[in-house]
Formats: structure tokens, C-alpha cells, sequence
């Protein structure tokens, strides 16, 4: 630029060039400052944006201090962080303990296994069955007469009745040595470990061969005091009806190897079974199940053996937390301990191991079903998730999968171990309705 030389000042002149250029200065330094705050306002969302599912969980955490939450973002290089508190820690998980109960069951047994409930004795002759029958348990959890599935198993029941069509078809017409009902697949132990006494009708008393889920009638008022012999009886009911005469007794004890198959009743496969587990938190068949993959992989019909093989199987998957305890399958033990972590690495495995995995996630209730009847019910969000809750005395939960508007998937689970069920209860619907509406679609990874 070309300089022009300086010229002194005419007198009065000096005091107005120097407010001539102040001016301009200050019109500059005006323009400059409007730029940087453009500038910077620009830039903050991508630098320092909040993320609102983040800020949620933290502010609740902030005065109740007993939570485990993760939710993690599952993008195709891998899975992001977007809220934690106390990931890695474990608390009394209530009823989303089922997602691991499921998830063990499934990679048990698959998910089309079908449970096979029979009877066996000598071959009818002449339409007579010369001695006992054998009832012989298979750890059906749904067992039950058709009355009971249709007011309390959503139909998912496994008929007795058609048992006993099945043996009439079978050319019988008379058992002439009563039925021996065999439960020895699980033990004899009617409950869970470690059960607040007033949890007794959370659950009726476990058989391998209980029908009607340990209730004496085809309601839930009342259990059964002996499940097996329930079970026996209600199998004589159903024969009489179809035309075979059962003489003798109903008694308990073992099956004799060699007999014949005269009839039997499968259950519908697991994967159905789940179904209506999980959006009605059904604690028997949770229980059932339980004692069924200790049956199954291990050989023992117990519930540390079924809880010992889910541990297995966590840690073979690599999920199971330090802090970690599985004391039951329901939930329902104030002793149970999950991070999580845990439950939010196998719900994000299940997305990617379909096997197991679909049936896990279709298991789960959508908003407004199930034990979330009254919750998550906004046409946005609803049909987005598949989540279990749970809910015991100073413990409430939630866990699974959401979908967001723009089609990020992510898994979720919020462990809060406090007694204001209610306000935990508003803060994991709300974090799980940001997740559904996309607000953490872009956000990056926090610190787990």
C-alpha cells in the first residue's frame, strides 16, 4: 500500500482527527467482537453441547446416590457411552433380573425348545393299564388347565387336558394302579433363596410338575400345599372327562425306566414362553426356568445350579460384573446384585447374536404393555422400546433396547436401589424418551 507522507496539523484540527480514528477503532473492534461470538456460538454446540440423557441421570444421581445406569450407543464401530453412573457397580436388580434368566435359558436350551410332559406305564391291553401311571415333570412352567391360561397365562398354557386326549387316544380307557406323580427333576425346595416372608404369594410353590403355577384352583387365591399331588389329581379330573377311570391313588415317587410312552404334551417353544414372561414379570416361570437350566446343562433341579450356569455364561460372554450375585431368577431376593454394565453388555450382544438374541428382545414389553401398562405410552416413544422394568420394596429398574426417530439404536439400564420408587420411575421414562426422540443421537462418549 502506498504511504502518504505526514503533514503537521493545522491548529484545532489535531483534537477531531484523533476522534476520527478512535471512532473508526472502536467501530472495528465493534465488528470483530460481533465475529467472535458468531464464531464461537457456531462452534459451542459441536465443542461443549450438553447431552440432556446424560444430564438427567447425573442430576437425579445427585441426591440418590444408589444407582448403576449405562446407556450406550450402539453404532456400527462400536458401542458409545452417552450416560453413566456407577456403570460398573452392582445393585439389587428387582424384576430386570429376568433379562438374565432369559438370556441363560435361551443359550441353554434355544429358543425352540418345547417342554415334554408325559406319562408312561405299562401298555394299554384292551384298553387297560395294569398298574400305575407315572406323571413324570419336565419343569414346564406353564402346565396348566385351560381355565388358568386363558385368566392368567395370556393362553400361553400348556393344556393338561390335551394330556389326557392324548391318552385317551392312545387306545387307554382304565389305569388300574393309580398315578405316581415324579418330580424328582428339581428339588423339593418350594421358594426362592432369601425371600421377604411376604413375598409367598409373589410366587406360588415350585415343582418340576406343578400345574396352574402352584395355585389349588384356577385362580390365584390360594397355593397348593403339595403341587405334585395337585398335579396328579387335576390329571385324573381331566381323564374322567375325556372317558378313561383312573382306581387307585394319587401318590408321589419315582418313575420305573421302561415303561411305555402312553401319552404326553409338549409346551410351546421357549422363545413363546418368554413372551409372556417378561411383559407380565411372571416370577414363576422366571423360578421355573431357573431350575430348569440347572436341569438341563448341569443335571441338578436347583436354583444355585441354574444361577451358577448364568454366571457361566456371563462371564463367558464377558458381562459379569465383580460386584456381581445371582441368588434367584425372578428377582424377587433383596440379595441379588447387577451392574449395569452387565445387563446393558448382554442386551448389546443380543443385538448383534440374533440366535438368542431376537427372541430376547422381542420378549421385552413395549410402552404401554405389560408392567408398563401405564407408562412410556406416547405414540413417539412406544412402539421405539422393548424394556423390562422392576419393582421390589426400595428397588426399582429398567432395562433394555430403544430406537431413536433418526434410527440410532441403543441399550439401556438403570439400577436404583432407593425409596422413592416414583421419581426414579419419571426419571428413567424421561431419559428413555430423550433416547426414543433422538437427543443423544450426536453426542460423544462420557466417562463409564
Amino acid at each position: 500500500m502506498r504511504q502518504t507522507p505526514m503533514r503537521r496539523a493545522a491548529p484545532g484540527t489535531a483534537l477531531a482527527s484523533l476522534t476520527v480514528v478512535t471512532s473508526a477503532h472502536r467501530l472495528r473492534l465493534h465488528w470483530f467482537a460481533i465475529l467472535a461470538v458468531a464464531a464461537l456460538t457456531v462452534a459451542t454446540p459441536a465443542v461443549a453441547a450438553v447431552n440432556p440423557v446424560d444430564a438427567t441421570v447425573q442430576a437425579f444421581a445427585r441426591t440418590h446416590p444408589a444407582i448403576s445406569a449405562l446407556v450406550t450407543r450402539l453404532d456400527a464401530s462400536g458401542p458409545v457411552a452417552v450416560a453413566a453412573v456407577n456403570a460398573d457397580e452392582s445393585f439389587a436388580p428387582a424384576s430386570t433380573m429376568k433379562i438374565i434368566t432369559s438370556a441363560s435359558a435361551l443359550l441353554t436350551m434355544g429358543p425352540d425348545f418345547q417342554f415334554t410332559t408325559r406319562v408312561e406305564g405299562a401298555a394299554p391291553v384292551g384298553g387297560v393299564v395294569q398298574g400305575p401311571a407315572y406323571l413324570i415333570g419336565a419343569g414346564d412352567p406353564l402346565l396348566s388347565t385351560r381355565a388358568f391360561s386363558r385368566g392368567y397365562l395370556g393362553g400361553a398354557g400348556t393344556p393338561i387336558e390335551r394330556l389326557a386326549s392324548n391318552i385317551r387316544a392312545s387306545g387307554t380307557t382304565s389305569i388300574s394302579g393309580g398315578i405316581i406323580v415324579d418330580e424328582s427333576l428339581f428339588d423339593s425346595r418350594r421358594t426362592g433363596p432369601q425371600w421377604r416372608s411376604n413375598y409367598v404369594w409373589e410366587c406360588g410353590p415350585l415343582s418340576a410338575i406343578a400345574i396352574n403355577q402352584g395355585r389349588a384352583g384356577n385362580d390365584e387365591v390360594r397355593n397348593a400345599p403339595f403341587p405334585a399331588i395337585a398335579a396328579g389329581q387335576r390329571l385324573v379330573t381331566a381323564l374322567r372327562r375325556v372317558g378313561v377311570t383312573v382306581h387307585g391313588t394319587v401318590r408321589k415317587g419315582a418313575n420305573t425306566p421302561g415303561g411305555d410312552i402312553i401319552g404326553e404334551v409338549k409346551s410351546k417353544p421357549l422363545s413363546a414362553i418368554l413372551e409372556f414372561m417378561n411383559p407380565a414379570s411372571n416370577n414363576f416361570a422366571s423360578e421355573t426356568l431357573t431350575k430348569d437350566v440347572g436341569a438341563y446343562a448341569a443335571g441338578h433341579g436347583t436354583t444355585a445350579a441354574g444361577t451358577a450356569q448364568a454366571e457361566k455364561i456371563l462371564r463367558e460372554q464377558g458381562a459379569l460384573a465383580p460386584g456381581d450375585d445371582l441368588v434367584d431368577g425372578s428377582g424377587l431376593s433383596h440379595a441379588n446384585r447387577l451392574s449395569a454394565s452387565t445387563l446393558v453388555t448382554m442386551l448389546g450382544l443380543a443385538t448383534t447374536q440374533p440366535e438368542w438374541g431376537d427372541p430376547l428382545i422381542r420378549s421385552l414389553a413395549r410402552g404401554g404393555e405389560g408392567t408398563l401398562i401405564r407408562r412410556l405410552r406416547d405414540p413417539a416413544v412406544r412402539n421405539r422400546i422393548r424394556a423390562k422394568t422392576g419393582y421390589i420394596d426400595g428397588v426399582a429398574s429398567l432395562a433394555g433396547t430403544v430406537t431413536s426417530i433418526s434410527g440410532a439404536r441403543y441399550a439401556f439400564a438403570f439400577l436404583i436401589n432407593d425409596p422413592d420408587i416414583k421419581a426414579a420411575q419419571r426419571t428413567m421414562d424421561r431419559a428413555v424418551t430423550l433416547l426414543a426422540t433422538g437427543a443423544a443421537d450426536s453426542s460423544p462418549e462420557v466417562p463409564s
